[in-house]
């Protein structure tokens, strides 16, 4: 079985549900998705993990709105997944990585038109630094 036929079959989009509307859990997640990116071995998909970190952040805070509610539970259970020290593949093990790979590039194909809209709409936003 594919770790994303585990995933689907798993709790984690009913675990989407609980946090995607809920800030608290939301902004718990985000800081935990952080300390995430910072590890070695994801050099590769590091860049799409900042912008589902932004996008999350963005739709959080009420910054991004016009969102699918569909794939936002998709890019929440799947990062939810990769924080989650004990999945398929323990990350303290040393392929441990491979499965949050996989769901993080399944993930990414699922939400990709999501993303890229989410990206075209922002770009022009002001970001908070200014």
């Amino acid at each position: 079985m594919s770790f994303v036929s585990r995933f689907l079959k798993g709790k984690w989009l009913q675990k989407a549900r609980v946090y995607a509307f809920n800030p608290k859990k939301m902004k718990e997640l985000l800081l935990q998705l952080g300390k995430y990116i910072t590890k070695n071995g994801l050099s590769s998909v590091k860049e799409n993990l900042l912008l589902m970190k932004d996008y999350l952040y963005d739709v959080t805070t009420g910054k991004y709105k016009d969102y699918d509610v569909k794939k936002l539970l998709v890019i929440v259970g799947a990062v939810i997944y990769v924080v989650t020290p004990f999945d398929f593949l323990p990350d303290f093990i040393p392929p441990g990585l491979i499965d949050d790979l996989s769901i993080v590039a399944w993930a990414l194909k699922e939400a990709s038109a999501e993303l890229e809209k989410y990206k075209q709409k922002t770009k022009d936003l002001p970001s908070e630094e200014e």
